[in-house]
């Protein structure tokens, strides 16, 4: 039987850590070891843990270091004790008896298999399902979401097929051949950028369609919170210009510009003042070339978010196209419409 650590990462979510940790030990694998690891979290998280499951690994970092690296020590850890694979566990989960099995399971059918994910389902709504996968699509600088399993068949899709973090069970092998999370992500779009250097290292990634697990979701950042957009919209020029490949990777700043336009615009109809400015100095970090986490103290320049301000407020989807090259939705743009923007 393969040899299985599970690693679950904890950051004051002690709540959500000790009910994911239940559902773990309720496994129905035999050769599993569990690593919490703690990202220095400012509750009582690590004595209660110790003291309810004295049985885990528990590890203890000084400082927060985000999903990448919390989880990259745990990995590194892992891989010393000696594991056939490692098992990246929100701590925000609920898994069922047999997810774990079933994985292995799904792994063990081919030495080129390198990371399985189960169908991931709401936990407030179990029977709707949350996430099946994704696939990229390096031509236009998009993850595409999976939404119905027909399109787990189709060859495009299986071949650019990305997993995203919350129960990612990946292959020794892999770890050997790619490395860790990459540290300048810290959170969010780093399971995409993992996805695609195991893809180019010639290994597989697939859904197992009969394992699932429960996901509440966002409990660690928040939605929509500066945090959280400061970090998306940075991390995805990140994803982009680590992976482009060929001369279309000199579109990457464009897109990226058009992406930011459009989602601050959204922020702006919402009026969320402190996730607007987030957005545009995730930008500035991004061009900054400033990973690792967030960092309230950088900020866009006065002048450039005065740029920014005006390209939201006047057809900021002719600026989208504008700076994607699209002529044709350009002069879209600047006809009169009925639906405004």
């Amino acid at each position: 039987m393969a040899r299985v650590h599970i690693i679950i990462l904890n950051w004051n979510g002690l709540k959500d850590t000790l009910e994911c940790l239940e559902s773990v030990f309720r496994l129905d694998y035999d050769d599993f070891a569990v690593i919490v690891v703690d990202n220095c979290s400012s509750d009582d998280s690590v004595a209660t843990i110790r003291r309810t499951f004295p049985q885990v690994i528990l590890l203890e970092n000084e400082s927060n270091l985000g999903f990448t690296g919390g989880n990259n020590v745990g990995i590194k850890h892992a891989m010393a004790r000696g594991t056939d694979y490692v098992w990246l566990l929100n701590n925000d989960t609920v898994v069922e008896v047999d997810t774990l099995a079933k994985l292995v399971a799904a792994g063990e059918q081919s030495p080129h298999t390198g990371l399985v994910s189960p169908v991931l389902h709401y936990y407030d709504n179990p029977d709707k399902v949350q996430f099946m996968g994704a696939y990229a699509d390096l031509s236009h600088f998009n993850v595409n979401i999976v939404k119905d399993f027909s399109e787990l068949d189709v060859e495009h899709v299986r071949q650019n097929l990305i997993l995203w973090g919350t129960a990612l069970l990946i292959k020794k092998s892999v770890i050997e051949t790619v490395g860790c999370l990459s540290d300048k992500y810290f959170a969010y779009a780093e399971d995409c950028d993992y996805s695609l250097r195991v893809l180019r290292h010639n290994f597989r990634t697939m859904i197992s369609l009969d394992a699932r697990i429960l996901h509440k979701g966002s409990q660690t950042t928040g939605k929509r919170s500066p945090f959280q957009i400061y970090l998306r919209t940075r991390n995805m020029y990140f994803l982009w210009m680590d992976n482009g490949a060929g001369w279309r990777k000199i579109l990457v700043p464009g897109y990226f510009i058009a992406m930011v336009i459009y989602n601050a615009k959204v922020l702006a109809d919402e009026g969320n003042e402190k996730a607007f400015d987030a957005c545009l100095n995730g930008f500035w970090a991004a061009l900054k070339q400033k990973g690792g986490g967030y960092d309230p103290t950088v900020a866009i320049p006065p002048w450039l978010k005065a740029v920014f301000t005006f390209l939201v407020s006047w057809h900021p989807h002719f600026w989208v196209d504008f700076f994607k090259c699209n002529v044709g939705g350009m002069v879209k743009r600047l006809l009169p419409s009925p639906n405004g923007w």
